[in-house]
C-alpha cells in the first residue's frame, strides 16, 4: 500500500509550478478558486514523490479516501500569469479519522507569501459512506511526518505567525 523506504521522510514538502493563463482573471491574477486546485494538485504529487503514496491506487485497493471537510484560505499577494510559484505543504495535526493539512504559496525565491490554506481532510470508507479509521501503516507514516512544532489553534493566528516569520527572514 505504501512504498517502503527507510530514509527519513520530510515533514514539509515543496515543489514549484507555473501559473497558467487559463486559470487567471482578466487582471492576470490567479483566480481565487484556482488556488485550491493548485494546492490540491501539488500536494497530491508531493505525497506520491516523497512518501510513495498514490492516493488513487490506494482508493482503488481499499475503497477509502480523504474528503475535504473544511477549507480556510487567505489571499495575501496575487499570483500572476506565467509566474513560477513555490508551494509548501505539511500535516499540522492528525488523529484517527482526520488531518489538518497546511498549504503555503510563495514566490519563486520564497520571499513573498502569497496565500495560506488550511484543509481539514476527513477519512471515509466510500463503500459504506461513513467515517473510517486510518490504517496502522498510515498512522505510522503520519506520526513520522506530522510537523512537530506547535501549530496555533486558530487559522488567523497561524497567518499572523507566518507573516511575522517572513518579516524576520527579510530583515
Amino acid at each position: 500500500m505504501l512504498a517502503e523506504n527507510s530514509t527519513p521522510k520530510p515533514a514539509v514538502l515543496e515543489s514549484q509550478t507555473r501559473i497558467r493563463f487559463d486559470h487567471c482573471d482578466p487582471f492576470g491574477h490567479l483566480n481565487n478558486s484556482a488556488f485550491l486546485n493548485y494546492f490540491q494538485n501539488e500536494r497530491e504529487d508531493q505525497v506520491e514523490a516523497a512518501y510513495g503514496l498514490d492516493i488513487h491506487a490506494f482508493f482503488r485497493k481499499t475503497g477509502r479516501a480523504w474528503v475535504v471537510g473544511q477549507n480556510q484560505i487567505v489571499y495575501l499577494k496575487p499570483a500572476r500569469v506565467r509566474e513560477l510559484v513555490t508551494i509548501q505543504t505539511s500535516i499540522r495535526r492528525v488523529d484517527d479519522t482526520s488531518m489538518l493539512v497546511e498549504h503555503i504559496m510563495l514566490d519563486e525565491k520564497k520571499e513573498k507569501l502569497k496565500s495560506i490554506l488550511w484543509t481539514k481532510l476527513v477519512y471515509i470508507d466510500v463503500r459504506k459512506s461513513e467515517r473510517a479509521q486510518h490504517e496502522p501503516e498510515l498512522m505510522e507514516l503520519f506520526r513520522e511526518v506530522v510537523v512537530k512544532e506547535e501549530t496555533p489553534a486558530l487559522f488567523e493566528d497561524r497567518v499572523k505567525q507566518l507573516r511575522e516569520q517572513m518579516k524576520t527572514n527579510q530583515s
